[in-house]
Parts: C-alpha cells; structure tokens; sequence
C-alpha cells in the first residue's frame, strides 16, 4: 500500500483522488483557518451586543429587542472591519510561512491570536460597564483613568466588585477555551507552486483590505455606515467597541492635528469672538461688599432633576431649596462635561470641558490656566481645598497645589477611625473639618470644598431616607443624605462670626443621567444647580432668579465682576451671568458629541458620524446650521487653545 494511503480518510480511497487533494490544500489549510477565527470573532461580537442590551436596556425608554435587532445585522460590517485590522498582521506573517514553513511563525501567530483575544475578553465587558456608569462607549477618556486603576473600583461595591471580577475570569476562560478548541489551527506548509501561493497571499491581503475599510464605497469604514436606526440607542449597540476606541484614540489628536478643525481657523476665531462680545460693564451689583469670604461648595452628580427648586423630584433637596429660594439662583445653567475633574477645573478655572482630554491630568496645561485660588491668594486671601478622597486621583493633588490652595485637605488628613464610604469619608465629616479649619484661618478666605457621598456605589450612612435598592433609588438615598448634611453644615455656620461676610457658591461638579435615566446626549441630564448664597447680598437681590443661559466655567466672568477685580479678563471663556447684554448659549460634550443649547432650541452632534443623533424638533434647518457653526467654532477654538498650552 501506498505509504500516503494510511493518512487518506476513508471517503478518499481513490490515490490519485487523495494525492489532488493534497496536491491544493491551500484552500482548506489557509483560507479555512482564517474563516474559523472570523466566524468565532462574529459569535463573540454578537454575545456581545447581547450581554450589552442586557446590561443597559433600562437606559432607553423605548426599548424592545425588535428595535433592537438592526444593530445585530448592521454592526456585522464593522465588526468584520475590526476584525480584518485584527488579522492583517497575521495574514502577512502567513505570507512569510508560505514561501518558508518554519515552526516559529507558526508560533508567533498564535500567540499574536491569543493576545488579541485577550484585548476583545476586556475591552467587551469594560464597554458594557462604561456604557452602563457613563453613558458612553469605550474610548480614549476611559483609558487615561487607568492610571488611577484602584479607585476606579470605588465605584463598586465589594458584592458587586467580586461578581465582575469572577464574572470576567470565567468569560475569559471559556472565550479562551473555545477558541483553541474550535476555531484556532495551526498553519500547516503548503505544497504549492511560489507564484499560486503568492497570489493566495495577496488575495488574502486584497479580501482583508475591503473588508477593514467596511467595502468598495468611496468613503471607508465609519459609524455613520452601521448607524441605520432613528434610534440611538440601537446604534450605539452596532458600534464595534474596539472600532470606536481606536477611532476615538485617532480623533483625540494623538496622530494628527486639530480633530475639530471645520472652519478655517480666524473665521473661527471670530466666531467665538463674537459669542462672548457684550458691553462689560452693564450688570448690576448684587454685593455689600467688594472683599467677602469666598466658599464655594461643589456638589458631586447634583442634577436638576432632584432638585424640587428646579422643577425636580420633591422632598429629596429640602435643604437646597430653601438656600435658593434666599439667595441668587441661576436657573439655566449646564455642566460642560460629564466627569468631576471637568467640573472642578470649570468651577475654578473658567474651562469649558475638552473633548477627549481631561486638562487636570496635564500639569504643564492647567498651570497654564487662569485660576480663581491663585488671584485671591494674591490679593491676600488663605486658600483651601477640602475633599473626603484620595487627591491623587485624576492628578487632583498635584492640581491643587499648583493652583495655589495652601491648604490641601483629602481622606489621609482624617482618623482612620472616621467611617468611610467606597469613595472616601462621607460628607458630614468633610463639611466639618471644613468648618474647623475656616473657624481658625484668618479673613478673608477662599475655600473650596467638593462632596463625594453621591457617587456611586452610593453608599451613605444612616437609615435610608429613600426606600429601595436600584440604581435611581440610591441614587435618591444619597442626595438627600448630602442634601441633609448641608443642611445640618448651615445651621453650625450661621452661628461663626465670619458668616455675615461670607459669599457661599453652591454648583454641582456635573449632571447625571439618574434617578430618571436619561439620556446623556440630551441637555437635560447636564442641567444643574448654581446658586450665590450669604448675607452679603444685598436684600433686594435675595430670592432672584436668573434665567441666563450658561455653563459653571462662567463662574469666574460671572463673581469677579462682582469684587471689581480687573482679572476677569483673563477668564476667555467665561461669561457675566449678571450681565443682560451677553448673549445666551451653553454648551456640553460628550467624547465625540457636541452640544449645543440657544434660548429656544438645542442639538447634538456627532463629529464621527457627522449628523445630528439628537435634536429640537420644531427648530428650523437653518437655525439648526447657524447653531452649529457657532458651536463647531467654539470647540476647533477650545481644542486648538488647549493644544497650545
């Protein structure tokens, strides 16, 4: 017998019928290998997206699997797209191995396999996690927290933390297993002619090529192609994860120029201009004087939708409602972003939330801002900054320093017998060191104080206040109890000597798409409190509300003014609230969206989609344009300033 004969199966008994099949095996032993690990690829995508809707369905209102289905279907093209990126390094060592078989190609492959299957085994569940907490996908902002890699897991309680851990394991386990099981084979040599062989090669690389540029379309693969729903919900479920964040990491600028160039840059730099024209000096003065003590307390996830004051759920904020209805309330104003280290940097430094980047992370970049802290400083003012965390995280205390606070407060400065939270000591305990230490630093002072209690996991002390153990129902548990604690804070400060010539700010650091699950895209989960509170206002002013439309980053435009201090100036980004003749808009971004809100209409706009995902519906096309273009031209402007620090 035929020594080849005793490898033949059994429906090859025919020899010269085996010895053709051997003679091209090219087509079973190549190509097969790279269809198995597609198709596994696909499978996992798609559980994926299942797990995903799953996880995250409560957040859209009209959801049902119908509606759904479409992102299944569409997200196929991105999906083969990743992975045809993925296998283009592979495809060309097979080139290699082709012309010459040796063992560690084979090798090297395989191991390049593993590796990216163990990138999709994270990034797949961390997406599905990020979309449920953030309300966005996985993309290049996420990555720079990893850095702060321990804290991130505060946000976790310790049931929850053990369920994701042993939960991702044993979905890398099993992922893992399958893989190696079903869909991996080693490549085998090829006994084929050079030139068959090279042309298999590249017609692997040409196949690969049209399917990583999503076709033979014009333009290549990008979201407005797998974005088919009126939905966006659905169409943020057919985004490839890994496709977005590498789109994100490219769009972030980190191999290219400005991302958000739409104009060239003097017409936008008019634009922006003329946004923030206005006749300085045509405000009123709302103070007795021009030298109080300053606080500013920054409330963590404060949305207006808990705040009864602002049309929001009753009996959560008793405490804030009353304050505003006794001091300067600013009614339309928007957080920027979506993160605290945005909402800090908006408070004390008039920035405006940058796409992509947090400029607190940068230390060369947020020393180069202007800085409420470090102007009162100079004008003789003690600083101090409180806060119940650790102040590494997000680069905040070497931020604080930098901005000039002498006095640095965070969770190691407290007893370890202090009770804490996931986050940190709870915010009864930092209201009152807060006050301690203001009863003994000398007048005037500026003293900034940011609560951590409403955060999640949202864990508070004391009996529920708020029944129920869901997400919107914590979440409702814990602003009240810091609601509760501010209260509790007024009470032993109108008694100190130095309340009387006190300016008490009071904003949230951002929105938050809680208790009512809204959609983070739409203004009003960014709508939050901003408050002036204190006996220095003057009498008539108490109880006023203001409707001028604007973000936290105006606080600086907006107080300074107020104490005559020229340095407003330096504040480019920052609008007088007080002052009638400014003009109206607000804006918020969300990684690639650009938000935009005038008087009567708002929008949402994808860079990477280039549409609107989200609108006013009765607002006119044209309207819809001009707003846009102000709006692009503030943030090409924002990115290129902050590019330039």
């Amino acid at each position: 017998m035929h020594p080849l004969l005793t490898f033949a199966p059994d429906n090859y008994r025919d020899h010269a019928k085996f010895l053709k099949q051997e003679k091209n095996p090219i087509l079973k032993k190549t190509y097969l290998h790279f269809f198995r690990i597609i198709i596994f690829y696909l499978i996992l995508f798609a559980f994926s997206r299942i797990i995903f809707l799953l996880v995250n369905h409560n957040l859209e209102t009209s959801f049902s699997w119908i509606k759904a289905f479409p992102a299944f279907i569409h997200g196929i093209r991105m999906d083969l797209s990743v992975i045809a990126y993925c296998l283009l390094p592979a495809i060309l060592l097979t080139g290699v191995f082709l012309i010459r078989p040796i063992n560690w190609i084979r090798k090297t492959e395989y191991y390049y396999q593993l590796f990216i299957l163990f990138l999709f085994c994270i990034m797949l569940p961390v997406n599905i996690l990020l979309f449920h907490y953030w309300g966005s996908l996985l993309n290049f902002r996420a990555l720079s927290y990893l850095q702060d890699f321990s804290e991130i897991f505060s946000s976790f309680t310790i049931l929850l933390l053990i369920i994701v851990l042993s939960s991702l394991t044993i979905f890398i386990v099993v992922v893992f297993y399958f893989f190696r099981k079903k869909a991996f084979r080693f490549l085998q040599a090829v006994t084929e002619t050079p030139l068959k062989k090279s042309g298999h090669w590249l017609a692997m690389v040409l196949i690969a090529i049209i399917l990583l540029r999503g076709g033979i379309q014009m333009l290549p693969m990008n979201e407005s192609l797998v974005s088919v729903s009126d939905n966006n919900f659905v169409n943020q479920t057919a985004v490839n994860p890994a496709w977005h964040l590498a789109n994100d990491i490219y769009r972030a600028g980190l191999f290219s120029g400005n991302p958000f160039e739409s104009s060239p840059q003097d017409v936008a730099e008019a634009k922006v201009k003329n946004l923030f024209a206005c006749d300085a000096d045509s405000f009123p003065h709302i103070l007795t004087t021009k030298r109080p003590n300053i606080v500013i307390l920054i409330l963590e996830s404060f949305t207006a939708d808990i705040v009864g004051a602002m049309g929001g759920e009753k009996e959560i904020t008793p405490t804030l409602d009353q304050l505003i209805g006794e001091g300067v309330f600013f009614n339309s104003v928007y957080a920027s972003g979506t993160r605290t280290d945005q909402g800090i940097v908006s408070l004390l430094n008039g920035w405006p939330a940058t796409p992509y980047y947090s400029i607190m992370r940068s230390t060369e970049k947020s020393n180069n801002l202007p800085s409420l802290p470090a102007i009162f400083l100079n004008k003789g003012y003690a600083t101090s900054f409180y806060y119940g965390g650790e102040s590494n995280f997000s680069n905040l205390n070497t931020y604080c320093f930098n901005q000039k606070f002498e006095t640095i407060i965070d969770a190691k400065n407290f007893p370890d017998s202090i009770p804490r939270g996931r986050w940190g000591v709870h915010d009864e305990e930092v209201l009152n060191r807060q006050l301690e230490g203001l009863n003994k630093s000398k007048q005037p002072f500026f003293s900034a104080l940011m609560t951590l209690s409403n955060h999640e996991p949202f864990d508070v002390p004391g009996p529920p206040r708020f029944p129920g153990n869901s997400d919107p129902d914590r979440f409702r548990n814990s602003s009240a109890y810091t609601d509760a604690m501010l209260g509790e804070y007024f009470e032993k400060v109108k008694s100190q000597p130095w309340y009387k010539n006190t300016l008490f700010i009071i904003a949230a650091d951002h929105g938050h798409g809680l208790p009512l699950h809204k959609n983070v895209y739409f203004p009003d989960s960014h709508r939050i409190p901003f408050l002036l509170y204190g006996e220095v206002i003057k009498p008539e002013f108490r109880g006023a509300i203001v409707t001028k439309l604007g973000g936290h980053h105006d606080l600086a435009g907006t107080l300074l003014p107020q104490l005559g201090m020229s340095e407003a100036s330096q504040f480019a980004w920052s609008k007088n609230l007080l002052n009638p003749t400014v003009k109206q808009f607000a804006y918020y971004q969300i990684d690639h969206l650009l938000g935009w809100i005038d008087p009567n209409y708002w929008f949402g706009y994808s860079y990477n989609r280039k549409k609107f995902i989200a609108r006013s519906y009765n607002v006119s096309q044209s309207h819809l344009d001009s707003m846009r273009i102000d709006g692009q031209a503030f943030v090409q402007v924002l990115y290129d300033r902050y590019r330039k620090y």
